[in-house]
């Protein structure tokens, strides 16, 4: 398990996407990116893989003739030499497990959601790891994201559950744990611009109001609005991100400090009870 040369599947990709003049991308991409890591899902097919992938910021298959540039862009910044050598360090310093690691481009932003739009982005299961990346970043944006999805790599491997079984209160603190890692690696210049959105007295209110009665649902997919928030409802956007953050920050504020590797054996219930959002 290490980094993936995925740059030998997107070239692949784009060279087939070229034989086919671009007819048939979407099946492509799922043979040629896909269905090499369905070892690590084997209770879902492709399709079900693709869709988590697209959902959470893989380039899009109609984006195909971008994809050499892009790699380029990528190599000249040394992606996939930064990546290696944080996952290295961070294993050590964490005690952490070994993970199969997935670089790709992260999918174009649409003219309707520019402002918002992620310039990366990660997703973490126990045994892999997929990076989405715009060749615009900075060296200290990829630690800082491969520091957070690590961080969660190690985090699942302590609760050890399946994502089916994962309670809110838990994906609370994984998310915040995960984002002080990069405080504490790497200072707050490089926190997520969620990490401030709000002031705690705000953040309280809805916290007592919304979370507390709901911090054991179950399974991840009954999670996002309390994590993204959305328009229209008492969650604000990106509230549970924010909410896990300040949780981990005031308890370590509060009854440390502690190292990234203590912080990562704690209970959830243990992280809460010591922050400012005791119950």
């Amino acid at each position: 398990m290490s980094v993936k040369e995925t740059r030998n599947m997107l070239f692949t990709f784009v060279e087939r996407c070229e034989e086919q003049d671009g007819r048939g991308v979407e099946t492509l991409q799922r043979e040629i990116i896909c269905d090499p890591v369905m070892k690590f899902f084997p209770d879902i097919n492709s399709e079900v893989i693709q869709y988590e992938l697209l959902k959470n910021g893989l380039f899009e298959p109609t984006e195909w003739k971008s994809i050499k540039k892009i790699l380029r862009e990528l190599e000249v910044k040394n992606i996939w030499d930064i990546v290696k050598q944080e996952y290295k360090y961070l294993r050590e310093l964490w005690d952490g497990p070994k993970v199969s690691i997935y670089i790709f481009p992260i999918k174009k932003e649409s003219k309707q959601r520019s402002k918002d739009f992620p310039r990366k982005n990660g997703i973490a299961y126990k045994k892999v790891l997929f990076l989405f990346v715009s060749p615009d970043l900075t060296k200290e944006e990829v630690k800082a994201l491969v520091a957070h999805e690590y961080n969660h790599v190690c985090r699942l491997k302590f609760i050890d559950f399946p994502p089916a079984a994962i309670s809110l209160n838990e994906s609370i603190i994984v998310e915040g744990l995960g984002e002080f890692a990069v405080k504490q690696l790497y200072g707050k210049k490089w926190l997520a611009p969620w990490a401030s959105m709000y002031d705690l007295e705000e953040v309280s209110k809805i916290w007592k109001r919304h979370f507390v009665h709901a911090l054991q649902i179950k399974g991840i997919k009954n999670h996002q609005l309390f994590l993204f928030g959305q328009t229209n409802t008492p969650f604000p956007k990106w509230i549970g991100y924010h909410i896990g953050y300040q949780i981990v920050h005031t308890y370590n504020k509060n009854r440390g400090p502690f190292v990234m590797k203590e912080l990562l054996l704690k209970s959830s219930d243990e992280i809460i009870a010591g922050s400012d959002f005791a119950i």
